[in-house]
């Protein structure tokens, strides 16, 4: 064999090598690095699809890459949604909304499934996602930076849909050395019942009143009743629903919808690296402040310039 020969073969098996160790190799970390994620998500009217969009925009810029989105009919064929899913050689799904959620339990058998923009309890043990209720420790850390004299906070929920907040909630309250009082009731009877009692017998500059996004806030008759009577007797209120701000609860915390699309993303990533089926639902810790300063104003309360370029909104708008 010649010298020009031997050099020929020797170049080929190196070529050889690097193929099979080195760029097989360094494309396998690429596809783990940067899997195949979908998200699916309501195919519904603005201003609600603009929410997912931002969701959507959160999603990628974690993952650096354009993903595959699935807008939702209302009479969507799940069948279908699963065959384009694995035509595209989809690892991940992300789903959205009350309508992602009905398709996530057709799909996490299937794919990594990530459950996010819906109210959710972590009642099922199979699911992983970020619900919309917002953490209880993030809740009470700003309400002591707006109203630093509270010392005890009231909380009337509803046993189904917020008991699996109640743990997270007293460790916050530990923390924060706050007392909290917690009434579970069944329905919006025994809440109102309960409001009218509470109310007459809490005290001006140390209670506070925790407003939850479940079904004991009647919008008609008992959320007019809490703001009516915590306004004539200065007492604070908090909500976890940004629509009781303009209302008159003194502040709320909401989603901050592009980082919350990131944390989904990463919940995802996690999930594929680690090839779990579920991590679990946890509280919202992507949130943005909601105050009304006209409230805080009758409360007494000494909002500086500094504290109020952080609130992402205030009402009555300046």
């Amino acid at each position: 064999m010649t010298a020009g020969k031997i050099r020929s073969c020797r170049q080929c098996f190196l070529l050889l090598v690097w193929f099979f160790f080195g760029g097989l190799g360094m494309g396998t970390v690429a596809l783990a690095d940067s899997p195949a994620i979908a998200v699916i998500y309501p195919d519904i009217r603005e201003p609600y699809r603009g929410i997912f969009l931002k969701i959507i925009k959160g999603i990628e810029n974690k993952l650096k890459k354009t993903v595959k989105i699935y807008p939702l009919e209302k009479d969507y064929d799940i069948e279908a949604v699963k065959y384009h899913l694995r035509k595209a050689q989809i690892q991940g799904v992300i789903v959205l909304g009350s309508r992602g959620l009905s398709a996530a339990k057709d799909l996490q058998f299937m794919f990594h499934v990530v459950v996010g923009a819906v109210l959710i309890s972590p009642n099922r043990e199979d699911l992983t996602g970020i619900s919309l209720t917002p953490d209880p420790a993030i809740l009470f850390q700003k309400l002591l930076e707006i109203d630093p004299r509270i010392k005890r906070i009231t909380l009337i929920y509803n046993r189904d849909q917020t008991e699996w907040l109640i743990e997270k909630a007293v460790k916050a309250a530990r923390f924060y050395s706050i007392e909290i009082n917690m009434f579970p009731v069944e329905n919006i009877r025994e809440a109102a019942t309960l409001y009218r009692d509470i109310l007459q017998r809490l005290e001006e500059g140390k209670d506070a009143i925790w407003l939850p996004q479940d079904s004991t806030i009647d919008e008609q008759a008992i959320l007019p009743l809490i703001l009516k009577k915590s306004w004539e007797r200065n007492l604070a209120v908090f909500s976890s629903n940004l629509a009781h701000i303009p209302r008159g609860a003194l502040f709320a915390l909401y989603p901050d919808n592009e980082r919350m699309g990131q944390s989904l993303a990463g919940l995802a990533l996690e999930e594929i690296k680690n090839n779990k089926r579920s991590i679990g639902i946890i509280p919202l810790r992507d949130l943005l402040t909601a105050v009304n300063t006209r409230t805080a104003d009758h409360l007494g309360l000494n909002l500086t310039s500094r504290m109020k370029q952080n609130f992402d909104l205030s009402f009555p708008a300046r």
